[in-house]
């Protein structure tokens, strides 16, 4: 990212609530946080599974593991 090679990152997801935010395991907020400093845009996939049509607000809501 730093030389301006990388386009786009993709990332995992473990659960998305129906706005769109998203919740993955360790090592997605650093890549989050390069792609912002490098100004690279960055998107999650996961199967449809994923997503928590319970949860209707935001990723607020989510319950992170201990």
């Amino acid at each position: 990212m730093r030389k301006g090679k990388t386009a786009k990152v993709f990332v995992g997801a473990d659960r998305i609530p129906l706005n769109g935010d998203f919740a993955n395991k360790i090592g997605t907020y650093s890549v989050a946080i390069a792609t912002q400093l490098h100004n690279v845009s960055m998107y999650s996939v996961a199967p449809v599974s994923t997503i928590d049509f319970e949860c209707d607000q935001s990723g607020e809501q989510i319950e992170i593991e201990q």
